[in-house]
């Protein structure tokens, strides 16, 4: 695990600042979502975290390395990987082999192409499975399986290289009211585990998995702090909750 902070933090599109001088602590296997309306800028942030995006200013670090220059695939040597809000999976591989070719990222080829490195790798695939709840579909075409599912397989391909940090796009956006509650249930098991900064619109899984909750409007932090502090946050009810929250 490690945490993950930024400091000064801005990105602008031409004339457009999309995030403006944020400054972030999440600790080490905390669980902090990040809500706010469209077009507040979580995304962008969850970008620039992810690598997938560079600062116009300010810097990224993870524990004491400033990774702020860093690539995506750096990042992702480093224990920082993501899911997306829109699915994207393998046709005609089966769950196991999808994992296996994520879990073959870290190791040698001449480990992989033995008879050995292969049985290895089912091995770890099938564990990844059985971790995920996902064993009972290990030999079904990955783009078959319901929504769902296939949610559970992308934070299991997150999870298959010994990942620090776990950046989700709103993971339950499709989702059946049962689905999300497994997928919550399932993040919970991944609690002090892993470092999870994710991003979410259904505010009853935000407050009822997130550790503390960031809000964001027009690119900038306007509150912070445990699901009921935010609540109360005058702040966070005029620009997003309203009163209902």
């Amino acid at each position: 695990m490690s945490s993950l902070t930024t400091e000064g933090l801005c990105r602008n599109f031409g004339g457009l600042t999309a995030v403006s001088n944020v400054n972030l602590r999440v600790s080490s296997g905390e669980i902090r979502a990040l809500i706010g309306p469209n077009g507040a800028g979580k995304s962008t942030l969850l970008n620039l975290l992810a690598g997938t995006l560079t600062p116009s200013s300010g810097r990224i670090m993870l524990g004491a390395e400033d990774i702020t220059r860093l690539a995506v695939h750096e990042r992702a040597r480093r224990g920082i990987n993501r899911s997306y809000q829109v699915v994207n999976l393998f046709a005609e591989l089966t769950c196991r082999e999808v994992l296996q070719l994520a879990i073959q990222r870290d190791l040698p080829m001449r480990t992989w192409l033995t008879k050995a490195g292969s049985a290895q790798l089912v091995q770890l695939a099938d564990e990844a499975l059985e971790a995920a709840g996902l064993r009972e579909v290990a030999d079904e075409e990955s783009i078959r399986i319901s929504h769902g599912l296939q949610k559970h397989l992308e934070i299991a391909l997150a999870l298959a290289n010994d990942s620090r940090v776990l950046l989700l796009d709103e993971p339950m956006a499709g989702m059946s009211a049962r689905e999300r509650t497994d997928l919550r249930e399932h993040l919970r098991k991944l609690a002090g585990q892993r470092t999870i900064v994710f991003v979410e619109h259904d505010m009853d899984i935000v407050m009822s998995l997130a550790d503390s909750v960031t809000v964001m409007h027009n690119g900038s932090v306007i509150a912070e702090g445990t699901p009921d502090e935010v609540r109360r946050s005058a702040d966070a009810q005029s620009a997003y909750l309203g009163s209902g929250h």
